[in-house]
């Protein structure tokens, strides 16, 4: 039986949240022209993802997390540009594919945001991405 390291586990807790958060909507019949207001559990599931990716040094800095709407596919949640760490719900911005932000409110936001754009809306199968740059390696990760 093969070893499963608590970071491993973790990583994938964090992973699986993302993937439970965006699947939360899924059954929805026909998306909306808006995406309208947000489910609090999807963006209370981002939050935590962002810090449990940092707590386990899976990130750090300003590595982040995003989720796509699973009210309207052609939108995604990402927090403003801040440390993953501190993320709270009021730091999520909604943006469309094209990374033009919903309601920016004054917030700064990531210059990376168009490469979360586009891988969704190259793959529509992927829900959520999370993203970290480290002085080592460049990692960037998928998953549907």
């Amino acid at each position: 039986m093969e070893h499963v390291t608590r970071r491993a586990l973790l990583i994938g807790g964090a992973s699986g949240l993302a993937v439970m958060a965006a699947a939360r909507g899924a059954r929805a019949q026909a998306a909306p022209a808006t995406a309208g207001p947000p489910d609090p559990k999807l963006i209370e599931d981002l939050v935590v993802a962002n810090r449990i990716l940092v707590d386990q040094g899976v990130v750090d800095g300003y590595g982040h997390v995003s989720v796509r709407s699973p009210i309207n596919p052609n939108h995604f949640f990402l927090a403003r540009h801040i440390p993953a760490g501190v993320v709270t719900a009021e730091d999520i911005i909604e943006y469309d594919l094209d990374c033009n932000p919903i309601d920016l409110r004054g917030r700064t936001q990531y210059t990376e945001r168009p490469i979360h754009g586009a891988i969704y809306r190259r793959r529509p199968d992927v829900m959520w991405r999370i993203r970290w740059l480290t002085a080592v390696k460049y990692v960037s990760v998928l998953s549907g």
